[in-house]
């Protein structure tokens, strides 16, 4: 009789042999031919960078990881502490999109291991949420730097032995020998920008009060942090015996008005400066927040290629002042622009991007669906949504 593990590692090389078969075909040669490359490493949520001279939109759903795991039946708890389980969901989630999701998204041979939003914070002593009740890990919610004689205590993390450091080291080694040499395995950068990592170990509250009453020492943390990051990255391509490469930068915590644009300018626009001349560039600049009132300061960053413009960013403000040097990520509401909606206010929506992006370098999205009605329903909606995008973005 065949046990658990070896029935999981005869999927998993069944699926590895589906990707690879079909990472040659007809199609997705054709959809890879909307894009330029990944926007920086091949990251757990995927950026492309899209070809400029396109006659179409090229545009992407995606699933949050709790809504996959609904569709495999998956113990994201499992999937978080068994890299063989993480293995087999990352190459379902690949074959299952190809196959049912008709967008512009390539398949890819590429695993990136991603260990959840607060694992950069866990390697500073921030302890981790585990994966439960479905939801994937998450960021810890006590901040450790209560004094600000604090930071001096947290020391630059351990490449290799700190605990967060050696899980992400066994599971590289454990999928590399699972994939063999066919495929890339992406180990974890340090891509978060520090400012969110700044709010978690001081505390928002306690970190705008600093913006006015110690800014010295909000800066010395920023550096602290910068410090942090680099040490990471050089020890990173050290390991993979790479040189560094340019990166994708998430900032979700960037968002007015929980900061001001004068606050974004003063304490974090110079350090994201510095990242981006460290790694050569900042492919993919991402907040999930409002950002339009801060955008011509980002588009100062150099060598940045692309910039995620959220549902709550003023599309039209953001359009006016936009670098067209600069890709503009457009993002769409998951629950009010696909999963509610008609299909006429789909087509709305998709025609009034149109209108503001004219002229710009410019891609849609449609992501971080999870279920609001019923899976069987929301995944009918997202296929129809993408239908529509397709004759929609058809031409620009």
């Amino acid at each position: 009789m065949i046990n658990r593990n070896e029935s999981r590692s005869k999927h998993i090389q069944f699926l590895i042999e589906v990707v690879k078969n079909q990472c040659e075909s007809i199609d997705n040669q054709l959809r890879q031919s909307n894009w330029v490359s990944f926007a920086g490493l091949p990251g757990i949520f995927v950026r492309h960078l899209p070809k400029k001279d396109l006659n179409n939109v090229p545009f992407i759903a995606d699933l949050d990881r709790e809504m996959w795991a609904s569709i495999f039946q998956m113990d994201l708890n499992e999937v978080y502490t068994d890299p063989d389980a993480y293995l087999e969901f990352e190459l379902r989630k690949k074959v299952y999109a190809y196959q049912n999701f008709f967008d512009d998204n390539p398949l890819t041979d590429a695993i990136t291991m991603w260990f959840g939003v607060g694992f950069c914070e866990s390697l500073l002593g921030i302890q981790q949420e585990p994966a439960q009740s479905g939801h994937e890990p998450w960021v810890g919610k006590t901040s450790i730097i209560k004094d600000k004689a604090d930071l001096d205590k947290i020391p630059i993390p351990d490449f290799y032995n700190y605990a967060p450091a050696k899980l992400a080291h066994n599971f590289y080694a454990r999928i590399k020998e699972q994939v063999g040499d066919g495929f890339k395995v992406i180990f974890p950068e340090w891509d978060f920008g520090p400012f969110g990592i700044a709010t978690h170990l001081r505390g928002l509250e306690n970190l705008s009060i600093d913006f006015i009453d110690n800014p010295v020492f909000v800066h010395e943390l920023m550096k602290f942090l910068l410090r942090v990051k680099k040490s990471w990255s050089l020890e990173r391509a050290k390991f993979l015996g790479t040189s560094l490469q340019s990166l994708y930068i998430a900032n979700d915590d960037v968002n007015v008005p929980i900061i001001s644009p004068k606050a974004y300018r003063e304490f974090i626009l110079p350090y994201e400066k510095e990242i981006s001349l460290f790694h050569g560039g900042i492919d993919y600049w991402h907040s999930c927040g409002r950002i339009d009132p801060v955008l011509k300061d980002i588009m100062e960053i150099p060598f940045l290629k692309m910039v995620h413009v959220s549902p709550w960013t003023d599309l039209e403000k953001a359009a006016l002042v936009a670098n067209q040097d600069i890709i503009l990520e457009i993002v769409l509401n998951p629950v009010d622009d696909v999963e509610k909606a008609t299909p006429q206010e789909m087509k709305e929506k998709l025609r009034r991007i149109k209108d503001c992006c004219q002229g710009l370098h410019y891609t849609v999205r449609a992501d971080a669906f999870q279920i609001v009605s019923t899976l069987e329903n929301d995944l009918k909606q997202i296929k129809q949504w993408i239908e529509i995008a397709r004759e929609e973005l058809s031409s620009k």
